[in-house]
């Protein structure tokens, strides 16, 4: 998976997460902090740091390992959150699906060979391979034929998502409202 479609899911869970009073279209602005924040955890476990990333696949991408950190991060936030809201657990809730959903769309790659996300426990892999999930060939420029035509389907796949979940947000912001006379 590219970041794409890893950026798309983590901006997804954004939405869902932003307060009701934040969604009208004057305050949005304001929360590119959490979008980041959201694209940030979603592509988490492709960080390039030593010992992580497509380095140590095994450790990046382990379920194990990834909740250890996630539960890390969460008790830090409830330390330090200046935020009631920043701390819920449903704020923390959807970060954290942002960023364990790095580990589901990997292993829609057509390649196959699946993800060792149960390391270290076991060797099993999770392998949900889909024909038109193609991996993004390094070796060729970002902006080749190939590589276009995997952030398009990409693109394709989860742009719908996101804006499901904007029309679904918006919605339920609105029922919320009180109504006007």
């Amino acid at each position: 998976m590219t970041p794409i479609g890893h950026s798309l899911i983590g901006l997804t869970f954004a939405t869902l997460a932003m307060p009701d009073r934040d969604k009208t279209p004057g305050k949005l602005g304001r929360n590119g902090g959490i979008a980041f924040m959201f694209v940030a955890l979603a592509n988490l476990p492709d960080w390039p740091l030593p010992g992580w990333g497509h380095d140590r696949y095994d450790i990046s991408h382990s379920v194990f390992v990834n909740i250890a950190l996630i539960c890390v991060a969460v008790f830090a936030v409830k330390i330090l959150a200046s935020s009631k809201w920043f701390g819920s657990g449903r704020f923390l809730s959807l970060a954290a699906l942002a960023w364990l959903s790095h580990l589901l769309l990997d292993s829609f790659y057509n390649h196959g060979q699946g993800i060792a996300i149960y390391w270290p426990v076991s060797t099993c892999k999770l392998n949900l391979a889909m024909p038109w999930f193609g991996n993004w060939d390094l070796s060729q420029s970002v902006l080749s034929t190939h590589n276009l035509s995997v952030f398009g389907i990409e693109f394709i796949a989860y742009s719908p998502i996101l804006l499901a979940a904007i029309v679904l947000s918006n919605k339920v912001s609105k029922r919320r409202e009180p109504n006007e006379a």
